[in-house]
């Protein structure tokens, strides 16, 4: 009998809903049972698992007319037959105890104040700290009740956007599935796309570290850092970080870098692109190094950045390629 089967029988005998025979062999598995129960779980693991699946008892299992009918203590045991069962058989799968663990210790630390958005519009949440989320449609985030108190913990379901309030001494950490975002104080989007298995996380400004945590290995980390016009794509199966470009960079926040001209005549390719990266915080790489002292002429403003790309491309014949996040620029030169 599977793990599974097993629940199944347990849950269903609460219910009142097995056969004779399903009956007779679940009481006579529980006669049989010791005492206690060797496991390779740790005793805070063990209580852990108990607390979580006696919650999921008392939640799901609905009185029935055997349940009523039944001595109390029958009744216990059935149930502790559930809990007891569920952590003997994954003793005994170290691969599947880990993983159950690993869920249920999630669904306990999510436990907490929950927000959902159930408009057909954007809903702004404002935290205690100051920081402000903006859920779309039909996502939710949780956090502890004592958040700002000693750390800054959020997970979230869905898409939202995060307006951090800055504090050096607090890292304001969003969970998404797998996939951890930790920053001081920044903004920036996270979308957690469970039908797709992906997890996408762009900046709109400051700079953030994208990392998942790696088995058995808290001292390292698989991530990323971001910073503004950047994003990575988490897919959750293959466990693979792949960073890019967001698809409409926009100008960087700073007025002395907003307001530098667009406006070019017989301007070296090397000298645009470097307008571009001091505008976007974007890097702009010339393949050919005889495409460098190309000239360009052209008024790039009101223009997104890869239109003005496109434009500085066509006029020299060249092309351009994102590579992460880098852009190159190809060309024979002039």
């Amino acid at each position: 009998m599977t793990q599974q089967e097993f629940n199944e029988l347990s849950k269903r005998y609460l219910e009142g809903k097995t056969t004779e025979e399903e009956e007779r062999f679940l009481e006579q598995w529980l006669r049989q049972q010791p005492s206690s129960y060797p496991t390779n779980l740790a005793e805070n693991q063990r209580n852990t698992l108990e607390k979580r699946l006696w919650q999921r008892i008392h939640g799901h299992i609905r009185p029935s007319a055997r349940l009523l009918q039944m001595p109390w203590t029958w009744v216990s045991a059935a149930a502790a037959c559930l809990v007891m069962g569920f952590i003997w058989w994954n003793a005994n799968e170290p691969t599947t105890s880990n993983t159950a663990l690993q869920a249920l210790t999630t669904q306990a630390e999510n436990k907490g104040i929950e927000v959902k958005n159930t408009t057909t519009h954007e809903q702004e949440v404002r935290l205690e700290d100051g920081t402000i989320v903006l859920l779309k449609q039909n996502s939710s985030i949780v956090y502890d009740k004592t958040f700002n108190q000693t750390k800054r913990t959020v997970y979230l379901k869905g898409q939202a956007f995060f307006k951090v309030k800055r504090n050096v001494t607090k890292p304001f950490v969003v969970h998404a599935g797998e996939l951890t975002t930790e920053v001081l104080g920044t903004s920036f989007w996270v979308s957690h796309h469970e039908k797709s298995n992906t997890i996408e996380v762009s900046v709109t400004t400051g700079k953030v570290s994208v990392y998942t945590e790696k088995p058995n290995q808290k001292a390292e980390k698989n991530g990323v850092i971001l910073t503004q016009n950047q994003k990575v794509l988490y897919d959750v199966t293959s466990k693979n970080i792949v960073p890019g470009i967001v698809e409409n960079p926009v100008p960087i926040a700073a007025p002395e870098v907003v307001n530098l001209p667009l406006v070019f005549k017989e301007t070296s390719l090397e000298n645009v692109l470097h307008s571009l990266s001091l505008r976007y915080g974007l890097e702009f790489v010339i393949a050919n190094p005889n495409a460098k002292d190309c000239h360009i002429t052209a008024d790039l403003n009101g223009l997104s950045m890869f239109t003005q790309l496109e434009l500085i491309c066509k006029s020299i014949d060249a092309t351009y390629e994102k590579r992460g996040t880098v852009v190159f620029i190809y060309g024979d030169g002039c």
